[in-house]
C-alpha cells in the first residue's frame, strides 16, 4: 500500500516508522528544507553546537515517546533521573528542592514539600488540601469546560500558591497558565506525571541536539525500509475523488497518487488544503478553534563553570525553567574551570517575551539569573543567542475539542500532538498520534485483503 504523510515533524515521523515497518511505500512530504517539525536543532554558527529550537524533556510516563526512541535505535542519547529531581531557587537566591523519595505514590513527594522553602507553611497546607483534590476528585464533564485556575480557586487555593506552586509546573507542561488551561488536561499531568508512581516524574533530558537524538536517525529508519523523505515539498489540496482521498497535489502542480494519507500537519495549515464543506464537517470544524503558543529560549555562554545543576525551576522572578546544556551533554560533569558553560534559558507561556529582541531579553534576565544563581554574579557572558518559535504548542484551553485520528475519507487520518491524544502537547502526544494513525491506515489494506475472492487452486 502506498501511503503519503504530510508533514515531517515527530508525528509525521512516527507514522512513517510504523508504516515502514509494516512493509507500506512511505512517502513523507516537507514544506520546509528540513524535517522535524517543532522539534528540530538548528548549528550554532560560532560554537558550531546545535541549538534545538526549544528546550525538550521527557519523563519517565512518557513511555511511547522512550519506545520510539528505542526503536530508531538512541535511547541512549538521554540522560534519565531515577526519581525527579528538581532545584527550585527564588529570586534572591534561596534554593529549595521538589523530589520524589521511595514511599509509595502518593507520599513520595511528601517529604521534600514539607521541607520546600518557597511557600510558608499555611500555603504549603492549601496545596496539599488541593493535591489530594486532584489524586481523589473523579474526573466529571466540567473538567474539560473549566479553567484549571477556577478549579484550584474553588477547592481554596490562593493567587499566591497558585502563581507560585501549580503555575510552576503548570506552565512548562502545557505552555499555559492555570487560568488558561482546562481543569482535565491540568488534572492528567498531576496525576499521570507526580501522583501515579515515585518514578513517573523522573526527567529525561537529550544529551544531543533534537536532530540528532530522533529526527535524522528516524529518517534514516524509513529509508533503510523503502520510504522516502520529500523536502520543500508543500501540499496544496487533497484530490478528492468518490469520497477517497486520491492523493496530494502540491503547489507546483504535481500530483503525488496514494492508498492512504496521513495529515500530520499543524492545524491551521491542514484547513488551507480542505474544500469549504469539507471545513465545516467534524472533525475540522474544531480545528480552527485550536489556539497556540509561543516558547522562547535565551542561549548563554559563560566563561567557566558558573551553574551547579543539570536544570532548575525558578519563582519569583521572570525566569522559568535554566538548564545547563555543558553538563546535560557531558553526563552531568561540570565544565573545566577554562572551559564556556552553556546555558539556556527557557521561557512557556512566552507571549510577553516575543517582542524582545535579544538585547532586551538579556537586559531583562542576565541581572535576575545572576541575583537568583550566586555563583553566576562575576562570571563573564561571552556570548548568547535567542530562539523563539511562535506556534510551538496548542493551548489545552477550556471547551477544547481535538479531534481524533479518523476523518469523513476513509483513507484519510490525522496525527499531531493536537489530536485526542488525551496527553498535552508534548513529544508523548505526538509519538501517540503518528502511531494512531499509522494503525487506522494500515486497516485499510487489511479490509481490502479480507475482501479479496481467494485464488483457484491448481489442479
Amino acid at each position: 500500500m502506498k501511503v503519503v504523510i504530510a508533514g515531517a515533524g515527530l508525528a509525521g515521523l512516527a507514522a512513517a516508522c510504523e508504516l515502514a515497518d509494516a512493509g507500506h511505500a512511505v512517502t513523507l512530504l516537507e514544506r520546509r528544507p528540513w524535517a522535524g517539525g517543532k522539534t528540530y536543532s538548528v548549528r550554532d554558527r560560532e560554537t558550531g553546537e546545535q541549538l534545538d529550537n526549544g528546550q525538550h524533556i521527557a519523563m519517565r510516563c512518557t513511555a511511547e515517546y522512550a519506545g520510539f526512541l528505542g526503536r530508531i535505535g538512541t535511547a541512549h542519547l538521554m540522560r534519565w533521573q531515577r526519581r525527579v529531581r528538581v532545584p527550585v531557587f527564588d529570586a534572591d537566591g534561596r534554593r529549595s528542592h521538589l523530589r520524589a523519595d521511595a514511599l509509595p505514590a502518593p507520599l513520595h513527594m511528601l517529604p521534600s514539600f514539607a521541607l520546600y522553602r518557597h511557600l510558608p507553611v499555611v500555603e504549603k497546607l492549601r496545596v496539599a488540601r488541593g493535591i489530594v483534590a486532584v489524586s481523589r476528585e473523579r474526573a466529571s464533564a466540567d473538567d474539560g469546560e473549566t479553567s484549571f485556575g477556577d478549579w484550584l480557586r474553588a477547592r481554596g487555593q490562593s493567587e499566591r500558591g497558585i502563581g507560585a506552586f501549580w503555575d510552576l509546573i503548570v506552565v512548562p507542561a502545557l505552555n499555559c497558565r492555570c487560568d488558561e488551561a482546562s481543569a482535565r488536561q491540568a488534572r492528567f499531568v498531576f496525576r499521570e506525571g507526580f501522583l501515579h508512581s515515585s518514578t513517573a516524574a523522573a526527567i529525561g533530558v537529550p544529551k544531543v541536539g533534537l536532530s540528532e537524538l530522533h529526527v535524522a536517525p528516524a529518517l534514516r529508519y524509513i529509508a533503510s525500509r523503502g520510504g522516502e523523505l520529500r523536502t520543500g515539498a508543500t501540499v496544496g489540496r487533497l484530490i478528492v475523488e468518490d469520497g477517497r482521498v486520491a492523493g496530494l497535489q502540491l503547489a507546483d502542480g504535481e500530483r503525488i497518487a496514494a492508498d492512504a494519507c496521513v495529515a500530520a500537519l499543524p492545524p491551521a495549515q491542514l484547513l488551507e488544503l480542505l474544500g469549504e464543506p469539507a471545513r465545516a464537517r467534524p472533525p475540522f470544524d474544531a480545528l480552527a478553534s485550536v489556539r497556540t503558543a509561543p516558547i522562547v529560549n535565551l542561549h548563554l555562554w559563560f566563561d567557566a563553570s558558573v551553574a551547579p545543576f543539570e536544570f532548575a525551576a525558578f519563582t519569583g522572578c521572570d525566569l522559568q525553567w535554566v538548564f545547563n546544556r555543558t553538563r546535560i551533554e557531558a553526563d552531568g560533569a561540570p565544565a573545566t574551570p577554562v572551559g564556556a558553560e552553556h546555558l539556556v534559558v527557557s521561557l512557556s507561556a512566552a507571549g510577553r517575551f516575543m517582542p524582545l529582541d535579544r538585547q532586551a531579553l538579556l537586559e531583562l534576565l542576565l541581572p535576575q539569573l545572576r541575583r537568583a544563581v550566586p555563583s553566576l554574579a562575576s562570571a563573564i557572558l561571552l556570548r548568547s543567542a535567542v530562539i523563539k518559535e511562535p506556534d510551538a504548542t496548542f493551548v489545552p484551553a477550556p471547551g477544547l475539542r481535538r479531534p481524533g485520528t479518523r476523518t469523513p475519507y476513509p483513507n484519510l487520518f490525522l496525527a499531531g500532538a493536537y489530536t485526542d491524544t488525551g496527553w498535552p502537547a508534548t513529544m508523548e502526544s505526538a509519538v501517540r498520534s503518528g502511531r494512531a494513525a499509522a494503525a487506522a491506515a494500515g486497516e485499510i489494506e487489511s479490509r481490502a485483503s479480507q475482501r479479496r475472492p481467494l485464488a483457484a487452486a491448481v489442479p
